[in-house]
């Protein structure tokens, strides 16, 4: 019992001594001994193995403490290397970042089919270009993650995507047995939120709310990820927002992404028009005041809102944080969206938009397998 006890107290102090040289990224043992309030002898012992695994490195510089210099010691951002991947539907998105989070090599690979079997071809193919930029590090690639824009299950099988037939799919092992390396699979909006809370590591209570080409929810409650009891939580886009409103692809109508997602706006527009435009020329037309579009937007608003409060009276977050082009591109959405927010028993204190915009995804798979490779919490 003893030895067990001792070696789970020597886990604790490698882990804490790990997440303070994240945090610092440049210290001295001294200094760490401070900090976690262990003493010298076991920090010494600890850096030194960390050293031997190459996961710490002394550097050239010196560093002062109670007035005596000191070696400098990091952690190894070149230790090892991440592979992620954002699975869109006309675009893969991959990056190759070290262990600071710092992106090495990046691609965007076009997609023209979405369906499945030519898509997996596109992937393999992407996984094999980012794993030739890797660039030298001593583990190599320590795990692959993947995200997904669909309903995922607890095992992370892949249960419905909505913008192609993708049904019942294991990616996650399909990955593993092409690559022989560890795979995270995850749906987009909550990876989403996990990279959010990077940015917002200081709030226990976030939400992620993502608005592309469905509308996803991201949930972190006291710190931690919430999927639900099946994986499911967060589909707020199917959500009904119009009973008996407009059919939706998962079977009820009146959803919430039938109305707000890009798509659902892209589709009113031509429905009102007859014109066929993208995303990205609907926001052009509202910024030189286009009627249709002004309407549009002026729905769109009032549906958003409707959602964010109904997102801070069922979940009471500290910051709501809305991933979507329109309300990036037009600065007045936001105070928009607050002036309709009128309950007196709502307490949202922070409604903002991220500031990773696209990266966001990417950088949360990063954040969690460098958590899983250093076996941190924090």
């Amino acid at each position: 019992m003893k030895t067990a006890d001792s070696k789970l107290v020597k886990i604790q102090n490698t882990n804490l001594v790990i997440e303070k040289l994240i945090e610092l990224k440049e210290t001295s043992r001294t200094e760490l001994a401070r900090l976690t309030t262990l003493n010298k002898a076991t920090v010494s012992t600890i850096i030194q193995e960390l050293i031997t695994k190459n996961i710490v490195i002394e550097l050239d510089i010196k560093i002062k403490t109670s007035g005596r210099s000191a070696n400098a010691i990091a952690l190894n951002k070149n230790a090892g290397r991440i592979l992620s991947l954002d699975l869109q539907t006309k675009l893969i998105y991959g990056i190759i970042s070290n262990l600071y989070g710092e992106i090495l090599f990046e691609i965007n690979k076009p997609i023209e089919n979405p369906e499945f079997s030519p898509y997996l071809e596109e992937l393999l193919e992407t996984i094999d270009e980012l794993k030739t930029n890797t660039y030298n590090s001593t583990y190599g690639i320590i795990g692959i993650g993947i995200g997904v824009y669909g309903i995922l299950s607890k095992t992370k099988k892949i249960v419905f995507a909505p913008f192609s037939s993708w049904k019942s799919i294991e990616l996650k092992t399909i990955i593993e047995n092409y690559t022989n390396i560890k795979t995270y699979v995850e749906n987009e909006a909550n990876i989403s939120a996990l990279g959010e809370n990077i940015f917002y590591s200081n709030q226990n209570n976030l939400i992620s709310l993502n608005i592309g080409i469905g509308v996803g929810m991201g949930i972190i409650i006291d710190k931690q990820l919430y999927t639900g009891e099946n994986g499911y939580a967060g589909e707020i886009g199917h959500t009904i927002l119009i009973p008996n409103g407009k059919e939706c692809v998962c079977g009820n109508k009146g959803c919430l992404e039938k109305y707000i997602s890009d798509i659902a706006i892209m589709d009113q527009y031509k429905e009102l028009t007859n014109d066929e435009i993208s995303i990205t020329e609907f926001i052009s037309r509202l910024k030189s005041k286009d009627p249709v579009a002004s309407k549009i937007y002026h729905d769109f608003i009032c549906n958003l809102s409707i959602t964010i409060n109904n997102i801070s009276q069922s979940f009471n977050p500290h910051i709501i944080v809305i991933k979507s082009k329109i309300v990036e591109n037009i600065p007045e959405s936001i105070s928009e969206i607050k002036n309709r927010l009128r309950s007196q028993v709502m307490l949202l204190d922070i409604l903002t938009t991220s500031e990773f915009k696209s990266k966001t995804n990417v950088l949360g798979l990063t954040y969690v397998l460098i958590q899983e490779f250093l076996k941190v919490e924090n």
